[in-house]
């Protein structure tokens, strides 16, 4: 490709990011969808048409692209009030499990929250955020004060330096690997990693982070520090808690169980921070309870079963469903503990069996798989990152309705892709 081309593609995905970043609100899926689209396409034919000679380039307009939305208000996710709203209740010396936001606004005249609270999405609820997440929020409105827009600059700076670290932990992760450049630029590339995490402020972008460090540190045999590397990426999202059976073959069952011990207790330890009495532990649990039994989003399987309920019993059986949901993907999940996979291959399978069974997918909660995209030669999930900007149709309506014929189609070609990708497979080690 001649490098003229190279250079007025990299501008329009420059040009992309900022609409995105900016100007384009998620009401306005035609425009949404638009750019979202041409920015996957851009990020695909500058893939192809990678090289060791401008490697370079793409990788540092990639790094480019996640700085430029640093100053921009999130359009495409609200999830930065509640950020915010945690900060700025510790900073008054409240903890954020004691109180929901609709109880502490009752009591309190701070006028930072007042401006807030009606943009927050769950305020009947407690915090469903751990300890590291706390922290940065604790922190971000320490130093943003009364400013909103001072406090979310914080936070997305926050997200920028944590994606120079899983760039810098990809590069030594894949160095031994044919292609490593290219296969680097599978996430550096990604709009929808780049939307998500630096332009939207998802955490998400931390326990991509951690868990890269942790099989880092494992792979150099320093077990310890990376029991405390994985117990971040916990306290980020508690989902990498599955990652620890995948030891068993890896280092053997007593370092494993060792392994685990100290990871458990440095998050129990942390944890203690702010859950440190049985009331506040129970807000906490009963929030996750209720966003995993109660909301839906953007399912695959999950809306499929919930179809057949509903057409059966006439109502939505979504707190049985939900638990029926949880049952298969343990077993998918055991299924894959007994295999014989690598670290990080593994735990894309682990987070695909996850995902695949969940009643709440938003477009971020695809960007670890991605990541870990990096590390196995089936692109499925590629396919998913780009077609599930779909699911932000669900927003151009008022009030908010999910449309199912995006869904299926969403759903349609990445199963689809995923058999055709499983039929070309010439033995099972093409899933390593």
């Amino acid at each position: 490709m001649p490098k003229w081309i190279q250079y007025f593609l990299l501008l329009i995905s420059l040009t992309g990011y900022i609409l995105l970043g900016y100007y384009i609100e998620r009401s306005n899926f035609l425009q949404l969808i638009s750019i979202y689209s041409s920015l996957f396409l851009i990020a695909y034919i500058l893939h192809k048409n990678s090289s060791p000679d401008n490697f370079r380039v793409l990788l540092l307009s990639g790094i480019l692209f996640r700085f430029c939305l640093i100053f921009s208000i999130p359009a495409l996710s609200d999830d930065f009030y509640r950020f915010v709203w945690d900060g700025r209740i510790q900073q008054l010396g409240i903890n954020p499990f004691d109180f929901t936001p609709a109880q502490f606004i009752k009591q309190h005249s701070d006028p930072l929250l007042h401006k807030i609270f009606p943009y927050l999405n769950s305020p009947d609820y407690y915090s469903v955020y751990p300890q590291i997440c706390q922290s940065i929020f604790k922190i971000a409105s320490g130093i943003g004060g009364d400013s909103l827009y001072r406090t979310i600059v914080i936070l997305k700076s926050a997200i920028f330096l944590s994606e120079l670290g899983t760039i810098f932990l990809l590069k030594a992760l894949l160095s031994a690997r044919k292609n490593a450049q290219s296969l680097q630029l599978i996430y550096v590339l990604n709009p929808l990693v780049i939307i998500e995490l630096s332009g939207n402020i998802h955490f998400e972008a931390f326990m991509i982070l951690f868990i890269l460090m942790a099989v880092w540190l494992i792979n150099h045999q320093k077990y310890i520090s990376s029991a405390g590397a994985l117990s971040l990426a916990i306290q980020a999202k508690l989902l990498p808690l599955i990652f620890i059976p995948l030891l068993f073959r890896q280092i053997g069952l007593k370092k494993t169980i060792n392994y685990a011990i100290v990871c458990l207790i440095i998050t129990a330890v942390l944890s203690l921070a702010l859950l440190n009495n049985t009331e506040r532990f129970s807000h906490f649990s009963e929030s996750l309870s209720l966003y995993y039994g109660k909301f839906e989003f953007n399912g695959s399987f999950y809306l499929l079963f919930r179809s057949f309920g509903q057409w059966f019993l006439a109502y939505n059986p979504i707190a049985v469903l939900s638990k029926m949901m949880i049952a298969l993907a343990l077993s998918g999940m055991i299924w894959v503990y007994f295999r014989k996979l690598e670290l990080l291959n593994g735990l894309f399978w682990l987070l695909t069996i996850y995902l695949a069974f969940s009643a709440i997918i938003h477009p971020w909660y695809l960007t670890p798989l991605v990541a870990l995209s990096a590390f196995i030669r089936l692109r499925f999930a590629l396919i998913w990152s780009a077609l599930i900007p779909l699911s932000y149709y669900t927003y151009s309506k008022t009030p908010y309705s999910e449309n199912y014929w995006f869904t299926g189609i969403e759903y349609l070609f990445v199963i689809g892709f995923l058999i055709w990708e499983l039929n070309k497979a010439e033995s099972s080690q093409t899933l390593t």
